[in-house]
């Protein structure tokens, strides 16, 4: 009976997981994920926190994507589990970096599939030395699953996320992160490495790898790279690809962004496929992630 109470409980955490996806700004859905070693002040909260520290100044931003499915399998209707396509997530970014210890705060909110999430995000970061970073988030998260799915459909837990940045040269910086070291939540935990390298002038490699530190590398494991290139002084592209074998999706990312002294705006696409015990995606479905965003710096 305990084992069978055990195999349960593990089945319905990674149901849970399986419906809620890492919330991710435009700029990421542009990398497919990309950027542990980069240098972002937004994607601080929620990525490496440690980046924070390179900046001198403070910046606002919105960031809304919208999901959609492509070649929705018709079991999903066999199955009264149709994909709402009204789902979407949006995120609510606001940092100060004016002092000794950099960072700031940050609201989002997630609806798929029925699963719901609001989380806020507290990070900060403080330099070492000229050349290095470190840094700390902490998420308050709480979870609203169907009441028709689970008797325990409110949830909610803490999560940390340390990370670390180190600038080699103006070519060439690394990154690391782990993602909830107390593991509060159970499959979340995480450890990153990044590498971000000028291959040539206004042409950047981005790349990261990943596993699930608590189970065996070669099974749980993933990785993301992507280009972005420089066409003009305030106007980047960017693509990706990725491989998640923790989450179970693969698939690419593109985007473009206007980065002006005092605003921007980003768009991205990320498609995304299934593979192995993924719960989230029918057979053949494909996940259409439209994002938009705005920013603000001061």
């Amino acid at each position: 009976m305990k084992k069978i109470i055990t195999i349960s409980a593990l089945l319905l955490t990674g149901h849970v997981w399986s419906q809620i996806r890492d919330f991710q700004t435009t700029r990421l859905n542009s990398t497919a994920g990309a950027g542990i070693a980069s240098i972002l002040s937004t994607e601080a909260a929620i990525l490496n926190p440690a980046s924070a520290a390179f900046f001198d100044t403070g910046s606002a931003s919105v960031q809304s994507y919208r999901a959609s499915i492509k070649n929705e399998n018709s079991d999903r209707k066999a199955n009264n589990d149709r994909y709402d396509r009204g789902r979407g997530s949006n995120g609510y970014f606001v940092s100060d970096n004016s002092g000794p210890i950099k960072g700031g705060a940050s609201y989002i909110q997630q609806s798929e599939n029925g699963y719901n999430r609001d989380r806020l995000v507290l990070h900060g970061a403080a330099p070492m030395g000229s050349d290095a970073a470190v840094g700390v988030s902490y998420n308050y998260i709480q979870d609203r699953l169907p009441k028709n799915k689970y008797n325990d459909h409110f949830r909610v837990h803490h999560q940390l996320r340390l990370g670390s940045t180190y600038i080699i040269d103006e070519t060439l910086s690394f990154g690391m992160v782990i993602v909830d070291p107390t593991r509060t939540n159970t499959g979340d935990e995480r450890f990153l490495a990044g590498i971000q390298y000028q291959i040539i002038e206004n042409l950047l490699f981005i790349g990261d790898v990943g596993t699930q530190y608590s189970k065996n590398v070669r099974e749980k494991n993933l990785w993301s790279a992507a280009l972005q290139a420089n066409v003009y002084s305030d106007f980047f592209i960017r693509g990706g690809k990725f491989a998640d074998n923790v989450t179970g999706f693969r698939g690419t990312g593109w985007g473009a962004s206007w980065v002006g002294p005092r605003f921007g705006i980003e768009f991205a696409q990320k498609f995304s496929d299934s593979f192995g015990p993924n719960q989230y995606l029918y057979k053949k479905e494909r996940l259409n992630d439209t994002s938009l965003s705005a920013i603000i710096k001061f």
